[in-house]
């Protein structure tokens, strides 16, 4: 019977302490799950190269896959992609038999989920991947996507003056290297997306309409729907898919 208490004991200490550092989310609450790859300045990833199945298209890729697999957005730019997910508890219903809202549990299913996907894809190194996961409230959707839509703006500049050998690229205000990259030649071909790639149900949408409350489905969509609002030429998005 002692031991058997003993046992208890030490259950309740261990479980407690695994809990204390795995928060839970709400589920009444959109979800983030941010994923950032790992080492890529130090191993000189190709950001912004456009080709098929380099780093670009594969992270678009999977943008397309997972926002249509789960009805939700994606944001991504660069090296990192953001999924908001309104639909909290049917979206951890479908990745978690034990239905856990645990951090932990979310980060570690999804981001094998996204591992496995956009390296079945991407033609390079095996790419590993940060993941992270946090509620926010609704009416803060907006601020966030404005949010990661000015990081990308920032590191696609720098990203782009860097190729052109200009140093400390990212120590530059961003009003004078958005101006300093215009005065480049190839520029133009990224503008269309230096705020960021919003997808949504998987399809693309313009980000910069979708942060004025405007939904706008760019034309290169392989199968648009009816209410498609098709205003917005994307000529730079043809060459880069």
């Amino acid at each position: 019977m002692e031991e058997n208490n003993l046992d208890k004991k030490w259950f309740n200490y261990f479980s407690n302490m695994r809990k204390k550092y795995n928060l839970r989310v709400s589920a009444n609450k959109p979800i983030i799950l941010f994923l950032d790859a790992k080492d890529s300045t130090k191993l000189h990833r190709e950001l912004l190269k456009n080709k098929e199945n380099d780093f670009f298209d594969a992270i678009g890729k999977t943008a397309k896959y997972f926002t249509e697999k789960y009805n939700c957005l994606g944001l991504y730019g660069t090296d990192e992609i953001s999924f908001i997910i309104e639909n909290t508890s049917q979206f951890i219903d479908s990745i978690n038999n034990e239905k856990s809202y645990r951090t932990h549990d979310i980060v570690s299913i999804f981001s094998q989920y996204f591992f496995e996907k956009f390296n079945d894809i991407y033609e390079g190194e095996v790419v590993y991947w940060h993941c992270k996961c946090f509620n926010i409230a609704k009416e803060k959707v907006n601020s966030y996507f404005k949010f990661k839509s000015k990081g990308i703006l920032k590191g696609i500049t720098s990203i782009f003056l860097k190729k052109h050998g200009v140093k400390n690229a990212a120590g530059i205000k961003l009003e004078e290297k958005i101006e300093l990259c215009n005065s480049y030649e190839g520029y133009e071909k990224i503008k269309d997306y230096e705020n960021g790639i919003l997808y949504f149900d998987g399809k693309i949408i313009d980000v910069r309409e979708y942060l004025n409350g405007n939904i706008v489905y760019l034309e290169n969509n392989e199968k648009p729907s009816e209410e498609t609002t098709q205003n917005f030429s994307l000529k730079a998005f043809d060459d880069m898919l």
